[in-house]
């Protein structure tokens, strides 16, 4: 997946939702209201009717795996297995044959490699194969990605609880170089409420720890990019000024997303600027948002 690559959003009305980015024109369209109407809004049902869909293909991709290292193909299954194949931290186009094991807490899948090679993999470094264009113009992914707003705008967990993945939970990242941290997906629905600390990695440039809740830590900075006329943009991750380039994660490499972007204020700041990935992941050819990505100005 290239994040420079743009594809146009086609203008789709979903319920309560409607974009329209036309012929690579960022045109303002506000997804949801200001703060000041939030409350007004009445809770929509995540998943109220389908106007596009596909079947799931039974390809898959490898993540989870950074960049420099492989995913190792085994036979038997388990860590213990011969191994039989080193697969990329990129490689796509592999065919699951139906077979799953069960092995203690992990689930372990059977797969054939592009070259024809047969052997197993943990379940959770596969993901369904879908392409950057066929997500682009996914209504349901757009859907997912409004209510995503919605709940993040409303501090409606239960909402969010309804469309985060539910084999992976919600992964956030503090920024994109720092560590993921993963809220089950049992524990969404308190997320606006929580008071427990979490450590979310360090500050650029030093060893500062950043420590708090996800209210008191996470929540403002999706608020200052989200809560007025966000524009989101497909497979592309808009940036400003900054020492540090902003980097998609490559263990990502395989997910696809819509990016949220606060430009830098005009005439002030040119580090001012903030840019959050909502990432996706196909389950059984249903999209659910699976994690956030902090990217900023960096000093």
């Amino acid at each position: 997946m290239s994040v420079s690559h743009r594809y146009i959003l086609k203008a789709i009305k979903v319920v309560t939702i409607s974009f329209l980015i036309a012929s690579c024109t960022r045109t303002t369209v506000p997804l949801l209201p200001t703060t000041t109407a939030a409350a007004e809004i009445p809770q929509v049902n995540p998943t109220p009717f389908v106007i596009s869909t596909f079947e799931p293909s039974g390809v898959y991709a490898v993540v989870g795996i950074a960049e420099g290292e492989v995913l190792v193909l085994r036979n038997p299954a388990g860590i213990t297995g011969s191994i039989i194949k080193e697969l990329a931290y990129d490689a796509r186009g592999i065919v699951a044959t139906g077979n799953v094991a069960n092995l203690g807490s992990s689930i372990w899948m059977e797969i054939q490699a592009p070259d024809g090679s047969r052997g197993w993999v943990n379940s959770l470094n596969m993901t369904e194969d879908v392409s950057q264009e066929q997500f682009c113009q996914d209504a349901r992914a757009i859907m997912v990605l409004d209510h995503s707003l919605h709940s993040i705008q409303t501090q409606d967990g239960d909402l969010l609880s309804q469309i985060v993945n539910p084999r992976r939970g919600l992964i956030i990242r503090h920024d994109w170089w720092n560590p993921e941290v993963i809220v089950p997906a049992d524990s969404v629905s308190g997320i606006f409420d929580g008071l427990s600390e979490m450590e979310w990695g360090l500050l650029s440039g030093g060893e500062f720890k950043i420590q708090g809740s996800f209210k008191d830590i996470i929540l403002p900075l999706l608020e200052d990019s989200v809560l007025e006329s966000p524009v989101p943009v497909c497979g592309e991750l808009p940036s400003g000024t900054t020492s540090r380039p902003a980097l998609w994660p490559t263990e990502y490499t395989s997910l696809n997303y819509f990016a949220i972007h606060r430009p830098a204020p005009e005439g002030g700041n040119t580090f001012d600027w903030r840019t959050w990935a909502f990432v996706f992941e196909y389950i059984d050819g249903q999209p659910f948002l699976t994690s956030i990505i902090h990217f900023h100005g960096d000093v």
